[in-house]
């Protein structure tokens, strides 16, 4: 999403004077393709409208041109590609998505442009501001369209439009800058050459929607809680070579062969993945020989079975499994004996008691009898043996 977001410094004395919050502008070491592919095309669509506004209707061969010139002069060698296809694919795509918008919507009369990559700086509520650009804003028969290009290979559906909060947002915008209420958002999907609408009467929930992201944020920030998730967009992320999942990787790869075997990482966790795989070929081989010992034990109606200092401490036990935990939940409750049998999931609690995820009351009556302790287990004694 192309905003973000900046808090009111309590301190200054000018209300005018806003003070980002914990936003770093740490330039991209790289930028993908796709990324690289939607800044051309925003930037020719772009051209088309500001023409239009000084009543030049550019041709489809001007467009392309400047499409072309703009793309060769911003290639650079930062520029990557995560799938199996050449640069060259990812520019034909772009001519193809150009031509296609062209002709969809030629002579371009389609309403009176307001304004073309707007940039907004509006209140969420009075702690956070919001900062953001609008591809095009548009008026037609007084209705304010609020236009959004995207070049993603992915078409989502208009419900899946209805829940998305960027360009609520900026309606929200276009009624803080105009006054104006009466607001459509429109997605044009280049990649198919199709739109997506959507008119609310009002947008307010994506604000609160946005504010509650805000305050996780900040509670990780304060808490520095950030902790790296990994996703099927990863590949497409310009900041791998800083990110604690990838920058690793980036590290090795620029060193010859030689000298990558013996960084201290790779030749960790390469031994490591060799004790791993003798472990698990053990944990085999355990497994084969407790079978034997349980066979034996039970052939020579045994409980302790003997070797040279150990004992093993043959248990057999019967347990009666139930399956169908649905139905057998709501059997319980229905006989109202459910309580009885209900057991305290220690481990969940204790969880959420250490991630401070339970009501703040419930947390301080458990902080009075809640100690942290080690859970030791051992399954192997020495054996006694008499003088």
């Amino acid at each position: 999403m192309n905003y973000s977001y900046s808090a009111i410094s309590s301190f200054e004395s000018c209300p005018l004077k806003f003070k980002l919050a914990h936003i770093d502008r740490i330039a991209p070491p790289r930028k993908n393709i796709e990324a690289f592919l939607g800044s051309r095309v925003h930037e020719t669509l772009e051209k088309l409208y500001r023409d239009k506004l000084y009543e030049k209707v550019c041709s489809l061969n001007e467009l392309i041109d400047f499409y072309n010139k703009r793309w060769f002069k911003e290639m650079s060698g930062n520029i990557f590609v995560a799938k199996d296809y050449d640069i060259e694919n990812y520019r034909k795509m772009g001519e193809r998505y150009i031509k296609d918008y062209y002709n969809t919507y030629k002579p371009f009369e389609e309403g009176r442009t307001i304004a073309l990559e707007k940039k907004v700086f509006f209140p969420l509520n009075e702690k956070y501001w919001l900062v953001g650009i609008i591809d095009r804003i548009s008026e037609v028969d007084d209705i304010y369209e609020v236009h959004d290009y995207k070049t993603s290979l992915y078409l989502p559906s208009k419900k899946e439009m209805e829940n998305d909060c960027q360009l609520a947002l900026y309606a929200l915008a276009v009624d803080y800058l105009y006054g104006i209420k009466d607001i459509e958002l429109v997605w044009h999907f280049l990649a198919f050459n199709k739109e997506i609408r959507v008119k609310k009467k009002s947008y307010e929930d994506a604000k609160e929607e946005i504010i509650g992201r805000i305050e996780v944020i900040e509670k990780a920030i304060k808490e520095n809680d950030f902790p790296p998730k990994e996703s099927s967009l990863c590949p497409y992320c310009s900041y791998q070579p800083l990110c604690p999942l990838f920058k690793h990787e980036y590290k090795i790869n620029e060193m010859e062969a030689e000298e990558a075997t013996h960084e201290e990482g790779f030749e960790l966790v390469n031994k490591y993945w060799l004790l791993t795989q003798k472990i698990n070929e053990l944990e085999k081989e355990k497994e084969e020989i407790k079978n034997k010992i349980v066979n034996y034990a039970i052939k020579n109606n045994l409980q302790y079975v003997y070797g040279s200092d150990k004992i093993a401490n043959v248990k057999i036990y019967h347990n009666i499994v139930f399956n169908q935990k649905e139905y057998l939940e709501n059997l319980l409750k229905k006989e109202g004996i459910y309580e009885k049998y209900a057991r305290l999931d220690a481990i969940k609690l204790a969880e959420d008691f250490k991630k401070k995820l339970l009501p703040e009351k419930v947390m301080d009556l458990l902080k009075k009898f809640a100690e942290e302790k080690d859970v030791v287990k051992i399954y192997l004694r020495k054996a006694r043996r008499e003088e």
